[in-house]
């Protein structure tokens, strides 16, 4: 395993496409006990839903 410190969330998020799980399984999306379950995946949709607004302008009319 890269032992390398990540030092953006970028790099940590790419982290763990490109290395093996610790079950020795090269793409950790095809490791059972890795992987996300559909389950979590809908939890994971439903509190990220809303996270991302784009920031509105600030000129309004007085």
């Amino acid at each position: 395993m890269n032992r390398r410190v990540c030092l953006t969330p970028e790099e940590a998020f790419e982290a763990g496409f490109n290395d093996s799980c610790q079950h020795d399984q090269p793409d950790p999306n095809d490791c059972p006990r890795c992987r996300l379950t559909d389950a979590e995946i809908g939890r994971l949709v439903v509190l990220l839903q809303g996270a991302y607004r784009p920031q509105q302008s600030a000129t309004t009319a007085a």
